[in-house]
């Protein structure tokens, strides 16, 4: 994983997921507002738990009324918005503990 891959990953799903899905991935994107049905969160418990091919087959092929998207958009980059997603989840439910210890020590100890 690197950070090229996030931010590609990130633009992808601004493009082609954060209509329907947020930007922040919590199913309230643009179209819920015009009276679309909400999309699924990424944050709910069985996404975050899905395997990452799960969420991968799901962009290629399509999901209840979410359509596929392997026209529109390369095997490389949905594996970018698979990474991405992963990314959005995280910072949503990560813990003190999941970080780094030089980073943990920000939080813990205010005068570093």
């Amino acid at each position: 994983m690197t950070a090229d891959v996030l931010r590609r990953g990130r633009e992808r799903f601004n493009i082609y997921c954060a209509v329907c899905h947020g930007r922040a991935g919590n199913g309230a994107g643009p179209v819920v507002a015009n009276g679309y049905p909400p999309a699924r969160s990424y944050h709910d418990d069985r996404l975050r738990r899905a395997p990452a091919g799960y969420l991968f087959d799901v962009i290629t092929r399509g999901y209840g009324r979410m359509l596929a998207y392997a026209g529109q958009v390369a095997a490389d980059d949905r594996w970018a918005v698979v990474a991405y997603v992963r990314a959005l989840q995280l910072s949503r439910h990560a813990e003190l503990k999941d970080l780094p210890p030089e980073v943990r020590r920000r939080f813990t100890d205010p005068g570093k």
